[in-house]
């Protein structure tokens, strides 16, 4: 590792010695217990005697589309505990109730409507906060926000209870969230959280409503979050949840080439799972013989002339909880690379200003990205694996964190080891730095059936070694941000656990933005224009890119925004040797550009679109040359009323050699969903993916290995039922149809049906 590195670390660390006492803190005010009689029913109507001894709080401070004034609104939080529960009703008026958005959503999925809701740091450490949303007919959002990494866990889902109602005045949400939902220290009697009440408002602009005075010149909203005091009675707890589950189905698949007959099996399988809190802040959870299948389907994306492997979301529940434990400025802990285990264990907690996680898996195959600087790959192997996962972090103080890694997988002669080191650096509240060092140990196996470059640079029986560093800068102001960020990764360097598809690769990166706010009436209410410059080489120094981006955006009015963008970029092709994995002398350089347009609207409620376009010139890279490229992404969703939604998104993607098409790829997802309340609902799914080559104008060598026309078409239909998050039902169908070359038409080859029943009990 260069000495610049270390020089830059140790000046960063004595800087910060400098920071290890912080300000004082504004008066904290108090949270009442009170014992509510008759017990509360979270119904939206806040009509039981208690809610008028709760504590009132005012939530009118502008925090968007300005950090500026405060709105004529007063929205106001009503809050109070019961020694087990948080509840909170929100009391919301609007001068035009009539134009007030809210429909039943599926969870998480509310951010279209008006919305209230809380986000909690239980520590009052500017770490983490847990975010509790709703709309006004009750729907629900919550996620987990790490200050730190800047990244929302949406995907976590707690058990809590909203209701809503519409006034005459506006609207009315009511909110009962358990204590045992959230990790919290286990002092006896009072305590300090810190506490952030929000509204969110969509109209012609979307409006941010705060309890607090949010500065944008601190990008961390976490640490500007005020203390109160309470919830003394809040206290340990060995609340456990034991939730089993029945799987059941039936998988039917054919070889369409072969015109074989359908051959299908019935499978029915049974599984345990079970979350332990140990302490207030301490958690475990474990499952046996756990369905980790997603019973929703992914979005689909386009992979044509892309070199790296996509990336999709975790959304299993035994890997969200708490999935935020194992963050890093890096991605380390990616668990969808674990696809069948048959058992799984984690342990999570925070202990004062130590957070730390643990988990082990045992995988009935072994998934992996096999990373390169031109390109990856994915190896599947058949043999079973062992996959574990340990983090933990000292939070100094608000300004100061340190943390450590380590990661381990093996597979028979396989194996990937990773340890590593991170800390983040709050200079002051407008400068941040971030920084990380990692080393892994691998091995290979023989039945990895590698290819490509990942055949040069894994092909060995030894074990190799690697390791890596990112340093991160950035500085904010109110109306403009920088940053700078060096990105190292040596050539044998793995984290195979986590997803970092590129490897043998250094890139230097600096950009920032400058946001000019208008007048709140303005019908052009902010201007902003930003970009970004970096150059990329291999561990040898070699040149692999170099890019230019720059952007500028006018928010309007209906929710609009509107984008021009422009690219430069110089980079090389692919190997023209591909026994060997060097780039200089190996490879051609290309140079491409182009232009971007993007547009988004809300013209009403229950209506989104946006629009996006990019013309210019990229590199064909299974040819290998020069060609112009044009994309199109198109995306709608419309809703015909409080029930009935349509999300429809379509993108194209086509290559032109010498005016000449090469190819055209088309991809189409629809998705028709009836909420039949908050519960419940049934869900149509259509998949499309269409992809024309016209050979004649492909090399002679991939005319012979690629097909003309690849077509396929997925459909489900899912009917859900969701009691809490982890009791749920599931029944559904889908099936898949293709077609290439070899066939003269769409056929059907796989088709499943598939029920899912889970119950939960709280003990």
């Amino acid at each position: 590792m260069p000495s610049t590195f270390y020089s830059a670390v140790l000046t960063i660390f004595s800087v910060s010695c400098l920071l290890l006492s912080t300000a004082g803190h504004a008066q904290t005010e108090d949270i009442p217990t009170l014992v509510p009689e008759p017990s509360i029913v979270v119904d939206g109507k806040l009509d039981e005697s208690v809610w008028q001894q709760a504590k009132r709080i005012t939530i009118h401070f502008m925090t968007q589309p300005t950090d500026q004034g405060v709105s004529d609104i007063a929205t106001e939080a009503r809050v109070f505990d019961d020694g087990q529960t948080l509840y909170i009703g929100f009391i919301a008026p609007d001068p035009q109730p009539e134009k007030i958005r809210a429909f039943y959503r599926n969870r998480d999925n509310i951010w279209n409507d008006d919305v209230v809701g809380v986000k909690i740091d239980p520590y009052n450490n500017k770490q983490l906060a847990y975010q509790f949303f709703a709309n006004p007919l009750g729907s629900q959002a919550d996620s987990i926000e790490n200050a730190q990494t800047g990244h929302e866990t949406a995907s976590w889902d707690g058990f809590w209870h909203a209701a809503g109602q519409f006034t005459h005045e506006g609207y009315v949400v009511e909110m009962a969230i358990p204590f045992a939902v959230m990790n919290f220290p286990p002092q006896a009697g009072l305590k300090t959280w810190a506490l952030e009440f929000v509204r969110f408002m969509p109209r012609d602009q979307r409006v941010r409503l705060s309890s607090a005075r949010i500065s944008h010149a601190n990008k961390c909203w976490v640490c500007q979050m005020p203390a109160y005091r309470g919830f003394a009675q809040a206290t340990s707890s060995t609340n456990a949840i034991i939730a089993a589950s029945l799987v059941a189905g039936r998988s039917e698949q054919r070889n369409v080439r072969q015109q074989q007959d359908w051959q299908g099996e019935n499978n029915v399988e049974l599984s345990l799972d079970a979350k332990w809190a140990i302490s207030p802040d301490i958690t475990l959870n474990a499952t046996l013989n756990p369905d980790f299948s997603q019973v929703e389907a992914d979005a689909q994306q386009l992979s044509v002339n892309n070199p790296f492997t996509l990336f999709y979301a975790e959304s299993r529940p035994f890997f969200t909880e708490n999935a935020d434990y194992f963050a890093t400025p890096h991605n380390l802990v990616h668990t969808r690379n674990i696809s069948a285990p048959n058992a799984g264990a984690k342990i999570t907690g925070r202990t004062g200003q130590h957070t730390y996680g643990f988990f082990a898996a045992d995988d009935d195959s072994t998934t992996l990205v096999l990373p390169g600087n031109l390109g990856s790959d994915i190896a599947v192997m058949d043999t079973a694996s062992k996959n574990l996962a340990a983090r933990y972090s000292f939070a100094y103080n608000n300004m100061i964190s340190v943390g450590a890694i380590g990661t381990w997988r093996e597979a028979g002669d396989y194996y990937n080891g990773l340890s590593g080191v991170d800390a983040n650096i709050r200079l002051t509240p407008k400068d941040i730095v971030s920084l990380q060092w990692l080393y892994s140990q691998s091995r290979s196996a023989g039945q990895m059936g590698l290819r490509g470059e990942a055949l040069q640079r894994y092909n060995t029986e030894q074990p190799f070694n690697g390791q890596a560093y990112r340093i991160n800068y950035q500085h904010s102001e109110r109306n403009w941000r920088w940053f700078g960020r060096y990105d190292a990764r040596s050539k044998a360097f793995r984290a195979d656990l986590g997803f970092m598809p590129e490897t043998d690769w250094n890139k230097f990166t600096t950009g920032g933005e400058y946001i000019w706010h208008m007048a709140a009436d303005n019908v052009i209410n902010r201007v902003r224009v930003s970009g970004d410059w970096d150059t990329t080489h291999n561990a040898a120094g070699e040149f692999i890119e170099e890019e230019a981006e720059g952007y500028a955006g006018i928010f309007g009015p209906l929710g609009s925004y509107l984008e021009l963008g422009t690219y430069q970029r110089e980079r090389v092709g692919r190997r023209l040797d591909n026994t060997s994995l060097a780039i200089s002398g190996n490879t051609e350089r290309f140079d491409e550009q182009g232009l971007s347009l993007f547009a988004e609207v809300s013209p009403g409620a229950g209506m989104m679109f946006f629009a996006f376009w990019q013309h210019g010139t990229a590199l064909d890279l299974t040819n290998n040359r020069l060609s112009d490229q044009n994309r199109i992404e198109l995306e709608g969703r419309y809703s015909f009323n409080r029930h009935l939604e349509l999300s429809l998104r379509y993108n194209q993607t086509s290559m032109d050699y010498q005016s000449d098409r090469v190819f055209t790829a088309n991809l189409t997802d629809m998705r028709l969903t009836y909420q039949f309340s908050n519960r419940s609902a049934l869900r149509l799914v259509l998949l499309y993916t269409d992809l024309q080559r016209e050979l004649e104008n492909y090399q002679n060598m991939s005319q012979q290995q690629l097909n003309a026309r690849s077509r396929q078409l997925n459909k489900q239909l899912l009917y859900s039922y969701k009691l809490n998050p982890q009791t749920v039902f599931f029944v559904g169908y889908s099936d898949g149809s293709l077609q290439d070359d070899e066939l003269s038409r769409i056929t059907p080859s796989e088709r499943s049906a598939f029920l899912k029943f889970s119950y939960a009990w709280q003990l």
